[in-house]
């Protein structure tokens, strides 16, 4: 009986066990699911490690990239020690050329090369570094320099950097040292020593007060010509950008408006010489291509320049280039930076440049600037014989000879002398930049909102793409009358308000804001209330006041004069 009591009681106590065990593993279990898939369970946690894992692993790859690149420049991989000058940085899509040399009779001609050929470039001999996109467009490599004004003889001493750094090699191959910005209030003297031109350097500390970019950079690709439209002659394949037009009427010459010279320009509808007339806020823009001979790509208002310059390196683009090439609009600042090294030793020097002269004006239908060409008569830019075809249509005009942008003849419009240069800086169209006053002025948001405002907000600081100049508040403003006399005195008091930036080819070479006072005596006007926003180079009708010293001030309309250009730089 006693045995069967024991066996009884040992079968009771392996079932409370079994009860109990299954209990603690139903609790473990159920800590475990929390350790496992909890706010801090093992399964988040180790997912967050993973993702901590992969950012630092980021980190890291970018910064053996900076380490590459200090390396690169080190070892001399970024700086050309036998040319003195950076190398320049190709983007994705871009193939570098030379040309033959042309002669009173024979064309230059694009020959495709390497960037290890020896002959591609040599700043000395004026023959600036150039490259060439899918599309056929050509870009001109400016290199980091710093300079110092000579105002007596209205040019530049130019030193070329090694590679990222504010270091130069004097004339005893001593490596020196050139100032720079440091402070958003410092006043910068650039008649004395040398200073960096700030179109290269990183100016994010300074909120971009002179023109510069977020980084240190080694040079920048400038568009070898204006803007033009795609097809005709230069036989490039129209491609539709995602960007619209946003205006729906353009300022019309009166001889393609009336078909006469004499009734007057006016308001029309939208139009350009690749769609015809749309007037519809849904027609794409094409991509512009830059290349010779070209109708160059008016009718553009200040806003849509800005969005289609930006968007050169999206999906599809017709130039061959990835997100590495940061393409914008020109800035006064890179225009600067351009006609400083035009004028220096190593561009035009004293010489000054030859005005584009050049419209095709076939007396019935339009008016449109053709890029990359001169004449040999200072008149306008017209002549009696039939031009040669220039997009697929034949044109006449009034006097003058007409030399395409590779002869030697044609070269002085050149800014450097030679066909190694960038052509329609002097004439041609007005170029849109991306500066401006923020004054208010309703013009700021209906023809440039791209440009000055971020989303309903007026930009009043300087970014990366965008330069605002200051404005005297008491004579440029919302109140004060817009009539011509007090354009010129708000443009007056607002050219006299700019007593800092420099690098911009504006304060350094003017003597006054309203008129001729640039240097080799260009025109000047300074943006000003319903003018708040800024070209530069004049146009063709301009005569002498055209030029690299041009600057002016526009509503940032679409307008048959006015065109733009874009400048890339590679990450």
């Amino acid at each position: 009986m006693e045995e069967q009591k024991s066996k009884q009681r040992q079968n009771g106590i392996t079932l409370i066990a079994l009860v109990v065990t299954i209990i603690v593993l139903i609790i473990l279990a159920g800590v475990s699911v929390n350790m496992l898939v909890g706010e801090n369970g093992i399964i988040t946690k180790a997912q967050e490690a993973k993702e901590d894992t992969e950012q630092a692993q980021q980190e890291e790859l970018q910064g053996l990239s900076g380490l590459e690149t200090a390396i690169e420049e080190a070892l001399g991989n970024v700086y050309n020690e036998e040319k003195g000058v950076n190398k320049p940085k190709l983007a994705q899509g871009m193939t570098p050329i030379k040309f033959t040399d042309p002669t009173e009779s024979e064309k230059g001609t694009v020959v495709t090369t390497t960037s290890d050929d020896a002959g591609w470039y040599d700043y000395e001999s004026k023959k600036w570094a150039n490259a060439q996109t899918e599309d056929g467009s050509m870009w001109v490599w400016i290199p980091r320099f710093a300079y110092r004004v000579n105002s007596s003889t209205q040019t530049f001493d130019v030193v070329f950097l090694v590679g990222t750094t504010d270091q130069y090699y004097d004339e005893n191959g001593v490596l020196q040292t050139a100032k720079r910005c440091t402070n958003e209030n410092e006043v910068v003297d650039t008649t004395t020593g040398f200073t960096v031109h700030p179109a290269f350097t990183d100016e994010t500390a300074i909120n971009y007060r002179n023109g510069g970019w977020d980084k240190e950079i080694t040079g920048i690709w400038v568009a070898k010509f204006e803007a033009g439209y795609a097809s005709g002659n230069n036989t490039a394949t129209p491609v539709a950008s995602s960007v619209n037009y946003t205006h729906t009427s353009v300022w019309v010459a009166s001889i393609e408006l009336h078909g006469d010279t004499t009734t007057g320009d006016g308001n029309g509808d939208a139009r350009n010489w690749l769609d015809g007339i749309y007037g519809s806020t849904t027609t794409a823009i094409k991509y512009p291509v830059f290349q010779p001979t070209t109708y160059s790509m008016n009718y553009i208002n200040h806003n849509d320049a800005y969005n289609i310059a930006k968007v050169l390196n999206e999906n599809e683009n017709p130039y061959g280039f990835n997100r590495a090439a940061d393409s914008h609009l020109m800035k006064n600042s890179e225009w600067g930076a351009v006609a400083y090294l035009s004028k220096s030793q190593y561009g035009l020097g004293a010489t000054d440049i030859t005005v584009n002269n050049i419209t095709l004006n076939n007396s019935t239908e339009s008016v449109y600037g053709i890029t990359g060409c001169t004449s040999n008569s200072t008149t306008s830019g017209q002549r009696t014989t039939t031009i040669e075809t220039i997009n697929g249509t034949t044109g006449n005009t009034a006097s003058g000879g007409v030399y395409t942008w590779d002869q030697k003849t044609g070269t002085t419009a050149s800014c450097t002398g030679t066909i190694y240069g960038i052509y329609d800086l002097s004439g041609g169209l007005w170029e849109r930049t991306t500066g401006y006053v923020a004054n208010q002025n309703s013009n700021l948001s209906t023809q440039g909102k791209s440009v000055a405002y971020d989303g309903s907000t007026l930009r009043t600081i300087s970014t990366k793409y965008t330069t605002v100049y200051p404005h005297n508040s008491t004579t440029d403003s919302t109140n004060i009358t817009d009539t011509t006399e007090h354009l010129n005195t708000a443009s007056t008091n607002n050219w006299l308000a700019n007593t800092l930036i420099y690098g911009d080819a504006i304060r350094e070479t003017s003597t006054q804001e309203t008129g001729s006072y640039s240097w080799y005596s260009d025109g000047s006007g300074f943006p000003g209330l319903y003018y708040p926003f800024s070209f530069r180079g004049g146009n063709y009708n301009h005569g002498s006041k055209a030029g690299l010293f041009f600057f002016g001030r526009h509503s940032g309309g679409s307008h048959y004069s006015s065109g733009f250009r874009a400048v890339v730089v590679v990450s």
